[in-house]
């Protein structure tokens, strides 16, 4: 049975396993910040063995919080960690903002402009990039789940992303939790403007960390395509809850429609969902229906034709079995 989770659901379970008293917010924290770290080594082993560098982009909630975590163990760890806030620390939660503190500790926080990038920025931006090196990662801890609207500034995250894209796919991104500029719901892109046929305002990620359970955003939309591949870290948290959505069967229907091929005769027609196609991309299927108490073939075989991803599907039936 595979669970997935809209972002209210993930956060009434987190609060009802503090509220008890299992676990408080920091300690949840902690082990996000651990899971990260744990998937990347796992990811990539040989970045175990040595140390690097990493860049690691912090927001204002706790999506931030988890990064400061993730910057200390790096740290901790022999790794060159360097660390930008996008917001003001006096505004982070609670949690986040012990993190932010146990990180000054052990090494400097670089403000970014917000919601506007200075030439400062810019120039602190481009000295880190060029410092990068194939082993390096960027970890995107600046907004996650928590988001669900356009972040006001998106332009600005757009232009930290081409800080830091090279041609030949280095350094590796890591999301904590879903890619900066995704909706954890839908896997939208936030219906920002499009770029090059490229969606602004998500950070595409090579590895993306999520905790607990798969969230909708994983699977839906650009989800699949931003995350790519998609780690799921325990936090020790109760297994089932009352309001989680059961997707299974709704997620194999999803599955056969991106992945799916149908073979009509010898005439193939790819349906695998793509961005910015649309429905006549995906072929349109004409079902022939007969006559009044026999229109039952007809039906199945349009909702067959819709579950695997045919763009449009019309059924022809005389006006007499119409209401069937």
């Amino acid at each position: 049975m595979t669970e997935l989770l809209t972002a209210a659901q993930m956060r009434t379970i987190e609060a009802a396993a503090i509220a008890s008293g299992e676990v408080t917010g920091l300690e949840l924290m902690e082990r996000a910040g651990r899971g990260v770290v744990e998937a990347i080594f796992e990811e990539w082993p040989e970045l175990a063995k040595t140390s690097h560098r990493a860049v690691v982009l912090c927001g204002p909630g706790n999506n931030g919080g988890d990064g400061f975590v993730v910057a200390r163990l790096l740290k901790e760890w022999g790794w060159e960690v360097e660390v930008f806030l996008y917001g003001d620390p006096q505004k982070l939660p609670p949690e986040a903002r012990v993190n932010y503190e146990r990180w000054l500790g052990m090494g400097e926080v670089r403000r970014l402009g917000f919601p506007k990038l200075t030439e400062e920025d810019a120039a602190a931006l481009t000295e880190r990039a060029q410092l990068q090196e194939p082993q390096s990662i960027i970890v995107d801890a600046l907004f996650g789940t928590g988001l669900s609207r356009p972040p006001e500034g998106m332009e600005a995250l757009i232009e930290i992303e081409e800080f830091f894209h090279f041609d030949d796919g280095w350094p590796r991104w890591v999301a904590v939790d879903l890619p900066s500029g995704l909706c954890s719901d839908s896997g939208r892109d936030m219906e920002l403007p499009y770029l090059m046929g490229a969606p602004w305002g998500v950070l595409f990620a090579d590895l993306t960390v999520t905790f607990h359970t798969a969230k909708l955003g994983h699977h839906l939309g650009l989800g699949p395509a931003a995350s790519r591949k998609l780690a799921i870290k325990p936090l020790g948290l109760p297994s089932s809850f009352d309001s989680i959505c059961d997707l299974s069967g709704a997620f194999a229907d999803l599955r056969s429609a991106y992945e799916g091929t149908v073979d009509v005769a010898g005439w193939s027609s790819d349906l695998r969902k793509r961005q910015r196609a649309h429905k006549y991309h995906h072929g349109h299927a004409l079902i022939l229906s007969g006559p009044p108490g026999r229109t039952g073939a007809a039906r199945l075989a349009a909702r067959g034709a819709l579950r695997i991803g045919a763009g449009l599907v019309t059924v022809g039936a005389i006006p007499e079995a119409v209401p069937e």
